[in-house]
């Protein structure tokens, strides 16, 4: 999140939900038009407090944490060099996680928030808000290759407004790597069930010389095939098919950011110069963006990797870990696989062995709603059946799985990209066996599945119910 956001990321924000509203099913108040900023934003910004890092290294790289800045991230170079890569204009920059829920816009203790961002909603962000207040610092620990920071974020928006969230990062280097592990705490009073949205796991700005986004976009991935470049200054989603992106510079060095099993990430450049350091506006920016479902009181974790060198560095280090699923396996044992719910919801934090979804919409003026997976890249050759072990209680008596292919932008509901299959809606649990082999459609690579009540079953989804404990391509 950028302090001063640069126009561009603002077109982002309202453009990007937009877009993906016909997807997700985004808020519908979000507006449809750029606004611009108001001429009197609320209270004045306070000058930013002066750096207070905390630095590591090797002989491969020397990071800092900034503790005036939530404990976030803002130095990142390479052994030998003084030269910052971090993006640190403001305290919306550096490399830190953000985090998205509603309401739209958030209001709380007499608070609005600034009139630019108001639709961002509940938004706590690691290093600090809108107004140059940093985070608050619960705890830290340094030694030589290990760092620890617990962290009260703020809500971007508001005025000095701590979030009713605390976060935990466990920031280790290891060579030319940086090990990052994540723990976000959520403990908020509204339990309102809110729509999943996409997050900043992590958010990383460098510096505009680091132009260069690069990644591998192509449908045979650990091959080492021709990677794609791009030099575009909008924020654009990266279908990522070995899990890595990377921002480099015009010598070809940089970082790369690893996230593993992670394929939806976003780039995009601020600025017209490419040239500048670390106070200058212009900057690179990249995430790993896939969706998570906010609870009142959930936990998430995750880790992703840095990699500070060259492309060949970058790939490699993909290269050598363990490859991504090549068909579906997900049991819904601790948590929700990442998978999530459009215009529905399940039961909430925790997960019971398995997840109870209500099976209706929440919205009825919407064709329907989606139990969606992640991003995935599956060879359907590879995928002749799926097995849905669920426990439906509902007078429907078909559900719907749905698919889509890495060139779709959106899930079709049409012949070629969804099987129907008959289901039982006692409440009691069922392994629903779905042949997919020599279906139409069912061909190539597929990115993404979801599951949803056909509309000709509408008519009896109040108060239905699914249970789902499981999603595999074996028989569990």
């Amino acid at each position: 999140m950028a302090l001063n956001r640069p126009f561009s990321y603002l077109l982002y924000i309202l453009v990007g939900l937009l877009a993906f509203s016909c997807v997700q099913e985004f808020p519908a108040t979000v507006p449809f038009t750029r606004p611009q900023p108001p001429a009197n934003s609320g209270p004045p910004k306070e000058q930013p407090a002066p750096p207070k890092r905390l630095f590591i290294a090797n002989d491969k790289v020397r990071l800092a944490i900034d503790l005036n800045m939530g404990g976030a991230i803002n130095y990142l170079s390479e052994a030998g060099s003084n030269v910052n890569m971090i993006n640190n204009v403001d305290l919306g920059r550096q490399l830190q996680t953000a985090l998205y829920g509603g309401p739209y816009p958030y209001s709380v203790n007499g608070k609005d928030p600034v009139e630019q961002w108001k639709y961002l909603g509940w938004n706590p962000v690691q290093t600090g808000d809108y107004f140059n207040h940093p985070a608050r610092i619960v705890s830290y620990q340094q030694n030589q290759n290990l760092l620890y920071v617990k962290t009260i974020p703020l809500i971007w928006p508001l005025f000095d407004e701590p979030a009713d969230c605390v976060m935990e990062h466990w920031i280790e280097l290891k060579g030319n790597t940086v090990h990052v592990r994540s723990r976000t705490t959520v403990n908020r009073t509204d339990t309102t069930k809110y729509e999943a949205r996409t997050q900043e796991t992590p958010c990383v700005y460098l510096n505009a010389p680091w132009y260069r986004m690069v990644t591998y976009t192509g449908m045979q991935p650990f091959t080492n095939g021709a990677v794609s470049e791009f030099t575009d200054r909008d924020m654009i989603t990266r279908y990522a098919t070995e899990n890595w992106i990377a921002l480099l510079n015009d010598q070809g060095r940089g970082v790369g950011l690893y996230k593993a099993g992670e394929f939806r990430y976003r780039t995009a450049f601020f600025g017209n110069s490419r040239a500048g350091n670390e106070f200058d506006e212009a900057s690179s920016y990249m995430n790993s963006d896939g969706f998570i479902q906010i609870d009142h009181n959930g936990q998430y974790e995750f880790e992703y990797t840095l990699v500070v060198g060259s492309l060949t560095d970058i790939r490699q280090y993909a290269y050598n870990q363990p490859r991504p699923a090549t068909a579906p396996n997900y049991r819904f044992v601790n948590d929700r696989q990442n998978w999530y719910y459009t215009n529905t919801y399940d039961q909430g934090w925790p997960i019971p062995n398995e997840l109870n979804i209500s099976w209706q919409r929440v919205d009825t003026t919407k064709a329907n709603f989606r139990v969606s997976s992640p991003l995935v890249f599956w060879r359907t050759a590879d995928i002749p059946k799926i097995y849905v072990q669920a426990a439906f209680k509902t007078q429907a008596t078909i559900a719907r799985i749905v698919w889509r292919k890495p060139e779709e932008i959106d899930f079709y509901d049409i012949p070629g990209r969804y099987v129907d299959f008959p289901i039982i809606g006692d409440g009691q649990y069922r392994v629903y066996e779905i042949n997919l082999a020599g279906q139409p459609g069912w061909e190539g690579v597929v990115n993404q599945i979801c599951l949803l009540n056909p509309p000709s079953q509408n008519r009896f989804e109040k108060g239905s119910l699914m249970r789902l404990k499981s999603v595999t391509a074996t028989r569990p």
